[in-house]
């Protein structure tokens, strides 16, 4: 039986009984009442109630009133009207204040079925996006705790120098309150730290209490880029079955980060460089014009230079960005930083953990110096959180420990046999669920070195064998730091 309920809220109790018998036929658990007066103190008191289908003619309070009312209140419900004959205007009306759905009387018993069954789905699937919301919140919450960006910030190399003087710049700058805020381009392999950083600024300027609002724009194809960008109306599109505010709308008054900005397609360039120039937005598929007061900072590992000059990105759109250009050093250019950034990453992979840090062995320092980090401090961050996670014993970390089950070996990286990779994970103390975890997760790496592989590094012909989404495929290959290109050059 479904875990939400149903509520029918209908002073004729033949409809109330005829709905409810169906009803629970079909496996929704549903409540009946007489009145709106009646069906509010339900609310109150049960919170699995998802969809509420209610009549308009009551004695007492009516079903438009209580929907109103009810809709400012608990916006998360499904609402569905059942209207006399010829009530049209009434229908229309139920609809503009939040019902999903209405029915003429008399009505098909099946058309209410399927009505209810669209608002459960649609109310189980908000649901599912602000868990999964909720949870990815969380999940860079504790991210940017490990990559907060104090470690670069005070750091040492002097490839870092330029883009340390440009943070103290704009740090200074942020105190005038009559001086434009620029808009500001990141530029940096991938990994770099390059949200890190536009973190910093963020949070340094004076509109560090504002909203922080982040968006790849490699996640996302073209129509759900833009709808996730300016919002969009119901009915725009299919599957549009809602009115949804987009990041721009969200961010106002605050910074939003456009991670990947190079993967923006031309549409979206064009209406991003309207954004720049006038502060004025359109959610899709709507007419009305909205003001914003946001600033973007911008992060890519392209050069847009090259970019431009092909057609692939609008020149007026590049110099719009590029208020402020700011480049992010490879990791491997910052000698001087590598164990320092180590050791403050482990303090707190280990201590997230409940486990003791000791510090390194001198030759995983030296590991540490010497090794490539192709995926710079993600790559770095990636290292330590798996070392940490089976760390199952005192004193230094050594090198072996570095390198793990899941780390590519120091001199060359190689994909591993299926039986090898097996006796890996079948020995030792750790748990059930620690082991399931490195094993799936060293199953997916490999299955990604080995179809990169076999079609030289090209991430279309290995996503299309693999039948994963060519967008999610590159996911999967930012999760694991996985370089394409490398695959690309033994070719």
């Amino acid at each position: 039986m479904n875990q939400w309920k149903v509520l029918v809220v209908d002073d004729e109790e033949p409809i109330r009984k005829i709905l409810k018998s169906r009803f629970e036929r079909e496996g929704w658990q549903t409540i009946t009442c007489a009145s709106a007066d009646e069906a509010e103190k339900i609310l109150h008191t049960d919170s699995a109630i998802a969809v509420i289908v209610t009549d308009v003619r009551m004695p007492g309070k009516d079903g438009i009133v209580f929907l109103t009312e009810q809709k400012a209140i608990r916006k998360d419900k499904k609402y569905i009207v059942m209207t006399g004959h010829g009530e049209k205007s009434t229908a229309v009306g139920a609809l503009k204040n939040g019902a999903c759905d209405y029915l003429e009387k008399p009505f098909e018993i099946d058309e209410m079925s399927h009505a209810v069954q669209r608002a459960l789905r649609e109310f189980g699937l908000e649901r599912y996006q602000e868990q999964t919301t909720e949870i990815l919140k969380a999940r860079a919450a504790r991210a940017e705790s490990l990559t907060t960006p104090e470690t670069w910030f005070e750091s040492n190399a002097v490839s870092m120098k330029p883009a340390l003087e440009w943070l103290h710049v704009l740090r200074r700058e942020s105190m005038n309150l009559d001086a434009p805020e620029p808009s500001i381009l990141l530029l940096g392999e991938s990994g770099t730290g390059k949200e890190g950083i536009a973190r910093l600024i963020h949070r340094q300027s004076r509109r560090g209490n504002g909203p922080w609002v982040a968006l790849n724009c490699a996640n996302f194809s073209e129509q759900l880029l833009e709808s996730e960008l300016f919002g969009h109306e119901r009915g725009a599109f299919t599957g549009a079955t809602t009115q949804k505010r987009g990041l721009v709308e969200l961010a106002n008054g605050g910074t939003l980060f456009l991670d990947e900005v190079g993967e923006m397609d031309q549409k979206i360039q064009a209406r991003l460089l309207r954004l720049l120039q006038e502060k004025k937005y359109r959610r899709v598929g709507g007419n009305t014009e909205f003001d914003t007061d946001i600033r973007i900072i911008a992060a890519t590992n392209r050069n847009l230079g090259t970019e431009t000059s092909e057609g692939r990105f609008r020149e007026d759109l590049y110099h719009r960005l590029a208020g402020v250009v700011i480049t992010i050093p490879p990791l491997r250019t910052r000698t001087e930083d590598l164990v320092p950034m180590a050791r403050y990453f482990a303090e707190k992979a280990f201590r997230h953990r409940g486990k003791k840090f000791d510090g390194f062995t001198t030759s995983a320092e030296n590991w540490i110096t010497s090794y490539g980090w192709t995926g710079n401090v993600r790559e770095m961050i990636n290292t330590i959180e798996r070392c940490a996670l089976v760390w199952n014993r005192q004193g230094n970390v050594d090198v072996k420990d570095l390198q793990g089950p899941s780390m590519p070996g120091a001199p060359a990286l190689r994909a591993v046999s299926d039986s090898e990779m097996s006796v890996r994970f079948l020995v030792g103390p750790e748990s059930f669920t620690t082991l399931k975890k490195q094993f799936a997760d060293e199953f997916e790496r490999q299955y990604l070195l080995r179809a990169l592989d076999r079609h030289n590094g090209n991430v279309s012909a290995a996503a299309k064998e693999s039948k994963i989404d060519r967008s999610n495929f590159l996911r999967l290959l930012r999760r694991h730091v996985i370089s394409a290109q490398e695959y690309r050059k033994a070719a």
